[in-house]
């Protein structure tokens, strides 16, 4: 009787473990099923990770963009990873034919493809906001608030109302659905690196603080389309600071007129700003864009010249003189020349 239950719980115990063992293994291909991917394709899909999305959110879109199995699997495998709260924002290039896990290591690696974004020399703040828009990479609106972000102001030390001067012009790398705020941040992270301990020692003997250099360095920008010619043009502002002159630059009056695309005329060049140099003395109150690494230099190591007046004579250069008479019997020249 004992001998025959005994065998009977034997069974009993190898049917248990058998058919655990066969649950397990059926659970086992399943798993191993929703880690394949979907199709043998090679075909290369770009995935886009918006700012802020969740594991969630990311595997719905995986699965609608039949690129995994399950979003469940997805889910455990990243919970079980910790890389949930890690997954960087970005473009990635997925192949179709990849297993989930190999997906999961793309995202914990965040190589994302990145965008390139080229800032040339000279724009304003807003002009670089309405480039941002242009290339679709948000609202100029949104570029503009960021530039005027009083958390980028504080964190970057900038006594002013905006980040204009300090937006360094460069080509800038950065992945796909990142904000206008990050991208400001990077490009006064660049300004803070390029302006060394040596600039604040050559600001100073020149007589001028950081931001008065940016502000004249500025205006240079405006002025100047050779690169030669920068530190001869520095020169004349230098000159005139000294003698208390009025600055008089153009590119001045045009920033307090809202940069309209045409000629000065004699009504613009009283316009009531303090931005306005033919009628305040000294610099404006800030940078009237953002120049590039030559103008800061300029301003920095301007030629050591007499000259006080400089005049356009096209193909971007100017002819540069001492006195007003000579100024003026240039100007002449260049009106008679134009007839």
């Amino acid at each position: 009787m004992r001998s025959t239950e005994k065998k009977r719980t034997i069974k009993i115990t190898l049917l248990v473990f058998c058919a655990i063992g066969v649950f397990c293994l059926i659970a086992l291909s399943v798993a191993m099923f929703l880690m394949l991917p979907p199709t043998s394709s090679e075909e290369i899909v770009n995935f886009e990770v918006p700012i802020g999305s969740s594991s969630q959110k990311i595997a719905k879109r995986l699965v609608k963009q039949n690129l995994i199995r399950s979003e469940h699997a997805f889910r455990l495998i990243v919970k079980h990873r910790g890389t949930g709260k890690h997954l960087r924002a970005g473009t990635y290039a997925l192949r179709r034919n990849m297993v989930l896990w190999h997906i999961v290591d793309e995202f914990e690696k965040g190589q994302v493809n990145l965008v390139s974004w080229t800032i040339p020399e000279g724009l304003t703040a807003s002009e670089i906001a309405e480039l941002w828009e242009t290339k679709g990479y948000g609202t100029s609106e949104a570029f503009r608030e960021a530039a005027e972000s009083d958390h980028l102001l504080k964190q970057f030390g900038l006594q002013d109302k905006s980040v204009e001067g300090y937006l360094f012009p460069n080509t800038y790398r950065f992945a796909k659905g990142t904000t206008a705020q990050q991208v400001v941040a990077l490009m006064l992270k660049e300004f803070k690196q390029r302006w060394t301990e040596t600039f604040n020692e050559e600001a100073r003997n020149v007589g001028l603080t950081k931001h008065e250099v940016v502000t004249l360095a500025s205006v240079i920008e405006k002025e100047a389309q050779v690169k030669s010619e920068r530190p001869r043009i520095a020169s004349v502002f230098h000159n005139r600071l000294k003698k208390k002159w009025r600055l008089q630059a153009d590119p001045t009056v045009l920033y307090a007129l809202g940069n309209p695309k045409r000629l000065l005329t004699k009504t613009d060049l009283r316009v009531d700003s303090p931005y306005n140099t033919y009628r305040h003395r000294g610099l404006p109150p800030g940078p009237i864009a953002n120049p590039g690494i030559d103008s800061i230099i300029a301003v920095l190591r301007p030629e050591k010249t007499d000259y006080f007046y400089f005049v356009a004579i096209g193909e971007g250069k100017h002819h540069f003189s001492k006195t007003l008479s000579e100024h003026n019997r240039t100007i002449r020249k260049i009106r008679h020349a134009s007839k």
